[in-house]
């Protein structure tokens, strides 16, 4: 006489579905850090050869475009008074320059030195001198941490108030701008104001879901990515913010 199982009561049926939910949840959660790890991975990846790459540029092509300029002045020096020779010595020494200057710029906006040299808060002020210095706005810049930013950490907030100052450069019209990074406790809160033209919020945050704003969804996947909130506020007239709450702690166990 064979025995079948008694059929689970209700209670055991509940049990089993709340075990299955939480395995389940588990698995998303297991599997959502691991997307995000390899997110950081390849972000990192993308920052280091940025590295290389600005490295080429600053020491490889630099320097050749340096001893080419020395040389270019040596022969307009022997050409005397041959007005032809002089003419095309001083173009190309003019091409010459030109050429070297936007090397070394493009080599600084690639992966500024001043970066891995001398740490965040003198890159986020060499940024906002430069800015200026092509026409932008003022750009004020105030840093309140108590600690060195290092790492992933210290990229992500360059890029971020990077990609913010140069979306007011190019778009707000401002005339004073303010970049304030404050560390409050375990977190580290980052600021860039601008008193420029403004936009709807709603419609800029839209295009950013869509993907029709590289910029703002670049930055706010970014800060995600690293366990922080990006908030976006504008209105038409009324200039823009942008705002970030990124964890210390988390920035800190990714390095391990």
């Amino acid at each position: 006489m064979s025995h079948e199982p008694a059929p689970a009561t209700l209670a055991e049926q509940v049990d089993q579905l709340r075990a299955q939910h939480r395995l389940l949840l588990e698995r998303i959660d297991s599997g959502e850090a691991r997307f995000r790890s390899l997110a950081r991975s390849v972000w990192r990846v993308q920052e280091e050869e940025r590295r290389r790459i600005a490295r080429e540029l600053h020491d490889g092509i630099g320097q050749n475009l340096t001893a080419l300029k020395h040389t270019l002045a040596l022969i307009g020096s022997a050409a005397g008074d041959n007005p032809q020779l002089r003419g095309g010595v001083e173009t190309a020494l003019a091409l010459c320059s030109r050429t070297l200057q936007e090397t070394r710029e493009l080599s600084r906006l690639l992966r500024p030195q001043i970066l891995d040299d001398l740490g965040l808060a003198a890159a986020l002020n060499w940024l906002a001198r430069t800015l200026a210095a092509d026409g932008g706005p003022q750009i004020d810049v105030e840093f309140d941490a108590r600690e060195e930013i290092d790492g992933d950490l210290r990229t992500l907030v360059f890029r971020v108030v990077q990609e913010a100052l140069t979306n007011v450069v190019r778009h707000a019209g401002a005339a004073h701008a303010i970049v304030r990074i404050i560390q409050r406790g375990d977190a580290l809160d980052v600021l860039v104001w601008d008193d420029g033209a403004g936009c709807d919020s709603v419609d800029a945050l839209g295009a950013a879901s869509a993907g029709s704003s590289g910029g703002l969804s670049g930055m706010r996947e970014r800060v995600e990515l690293h366990g922080g909130q990006l908030q976006f506020e504008s209105s038409p007239g009324g200039g823009c913010r942008v705002r970030c709450s990124l964890p210390l702690l988390d920035s800190r166990e990714s390095q391990r």
